[in-house]
């Protein structure tokens, strides 16, 4: 089977290296194209055949028509959008070409309008499914890399760690607030738009000596970064994951975490702060981060190691596009 992966970032993130992986995946057995922003090319360039396009709008129909012609010299039987400017981009070409498509939908979206338009979508969490019309299936994301590597037989140290975008939806405001009668010291991993305004609240607060910001890792680095914490925070507001939570959990280091995503898959919603709801997380962190030594995830790690392994999700994804294809021909 060809398939296409067409991704519209600029950063390299959550929804680039899913696809990265996912395609590593699928090479084994398929052809794997990436169509992206020449900004992501080198990301990929080194694994695939990689075609990449400036970084245009959904409006702009003199590249879209250029994609056209690129989709159609490929000749592939899957293209396989990611996120809805890369839909609804498609949306615009699938007239004009014979060839099957499956979106999925990484996060939650207020605007599902792209996603409805589209024959399949693959939703990484039923959190995110609200709102959805056409037909879909849950497939959620997965750990790819050997959690048994003795690269990860490292100390562990006593501070807790969150990672990811500075950015409203990750809710480090509200954890930073939350941390004030915390005792273990914070690291929080990431780059964004937020984050001088979270530099300033930790001086607002007084926590310099606690709570720290730091540079983003690479993944390698990162995965070294949650087995020395005592414990992941995840605190988002809205979240279409998290696979931060899965990789830790993988790794044998507990988390704790806000209701979204796939979290109330893995953990009983006993165990989860309400998202977007500082009194519910405060009271959640000040009863559990300094008493996470008494918590047993062990159950939980086995679980996520088997559950959300990549080639388990991958065959999925498969089964997904076979289906489609047939169905293509019938039609």
């Amino acid at each position: 089977m060809k398939i296409i992966h067409f991704i519209s970032s600029t950063t390299y993130g959550g929804i680039e290296q899913h696809v990265h992986e996912l395609g590593m995946n699928q090479k084994k057995n398929n052809e794997v194209i990436i169509i992206c922003t020449h900004i992501m090319k080198p990301f990929f360039e080194n694994d695939f055949k990689v075609f990449s396009t400036k970084n245009f709008s959904r409006n702009n129909l003199f590249q879209i028509l250029k994609l056209l012609l690129v989709i159609r010299k490929f000749d592939a039987d899957i293209i396989h959008t990611h996120g809805s400017k890369t839909t609804s981009i498609f949306l615009k070409l699938r007239i004009f070409i014979n060839i099957v498509h499956v979106a999925t939908l990484h996060n939650i979206k207020k605007n599902m309008v792209p996603y409805n338009k589209s024959k399949y979508v693959i939703a990484v969490s039923d959190a995110i499914t609200k709102g959805l019309k056409t037909k879909y299936s849950v497939i959620s994301n997965w750990i790819y890399f050997n959690y048994e590597s003795p690269a990860f037989v490292i100390e562990k140290k006593n501070h807790a760690i969150a990672v990811g975008r500075f950015e409203r939806a990750k809710g480090f405001d509200l954890l930073i607030k939350s941390w004030v009668n915390i005792k273990r010291d914070l690291y929080i991993f990431g780059s964004g738009s937020q984050e001088n305004f979270l530099k300033e609240l930790i001086e607002e607060l007084n926590l310099q000596n606690k709570v720290y910001i730091k540079k983003p890792l690479p993944h390698e680095d990162l995965l070294r970064e949650y087995v020395k914490a005592k414990v992941l925070i995840i605190s988002s507001r809205n979240e279409g994951g998290p696979r931060v939570a899965l990789e830790a959990l993988a790794l044998g280091t507990p988390v704790l975490s806000t209701d979204v995503g796939h979290m109330n898959a893995i953990f009983p919603k006993e165990f989860l702060a309400q998202p977007d709801n500082l009194n519910s997380l405060k009271t959640f962190i000040e009863k559990h981060v300094d008493a996470i030594d008494d918590i047993n995830q062990q159950s939980i790690f086995e679980y996520v190691r088997e559950e959300f392994d990549l080639r388990n999700q991958a065959k999925k994804i498969m089964s997904v596009y076979e289906d489609l294809c047939k169905t293509k021909f019938i039609e």
